[in-house]
């Protein structure tokens, strides 16, 4: 028997993805009391996860009148993009070919992937205070509001940035380092 009201915020597969993003952000903020080589395992675990979770949601209609309300702010965005960075060191960097350039461009960025996750730190962040409302138009729209982002930005920036960890992950003299 299911107790939970039966609105499209309370379904399995959203609490699930609530669920993994709470993890992810949790993670995040405490990733400074992790050696460097098991955060990078962890997040190559914790980003797929939240990736399917992510992809296998509908998008809900929206509900609420309002803008859906931020609450991260540029001090934690600060905090987590400084903490990965200084626990991956010169590993935080990796180049990119932006996908507006297409499938085979040449051209490629210098990115960090300390600012990735802080990116989608604060999205997921945000998601969560806004469930913290418990007002189920706000939740419903919060929910609206991170799958946008999703397909705007962060679905592919946390692609990005997994593959960037993968090779972190992959490499030996990474693994075997000492710092």
């Amino acid at each position: 028997m299911n107790s939970l009201p039966q609105h499209f915020v309370y379904r399995q597969d959203v609490i699930d993805f609530l669920t993994v993003s709470v993890q992810v952000c949790g993670f995040l903020e405490k990733i400074a009391e992790e050696d460097k080589v098991e955060a990078v395992e962890k997040l190559t675990c914790l980003l797929p996860m939240l990736y399917l979770k992510a992809r296998l949601l509908d998008k809900p209609d929206h509900e609420h009148d309002d803008y859906v309300e931020t609450f991260s702010t540029e001090d934690q965005y600060e905090v987590v993009r400084g903490t990965v960075a200084a626990l991956l060191g010169s590993d935080d960097t990796y180049l990119e070919v932006p996908v507006e350039e297409g499938r085979y461009g040449d051209v490629s960025e210098t990115r960090f992937i300390s600012e990735q996750l802080a990116d989608i730190y604060q999205e997921l962040f945000d998601l969560a205070a806004n469930y913290r409302t418990q007002e189920t138009a706000v939740m419903n729209d919060a929910i609206l509001a991170c799958l946008e982002e999703f397909e705007m930005h962060w679905g592919q920036t946390r692609l990005s940035v997994l593959r960037a960890l993968d090779v972190l992950r992959n490499d030996r003299e990474f693994s075997n380092s000492e710092d």
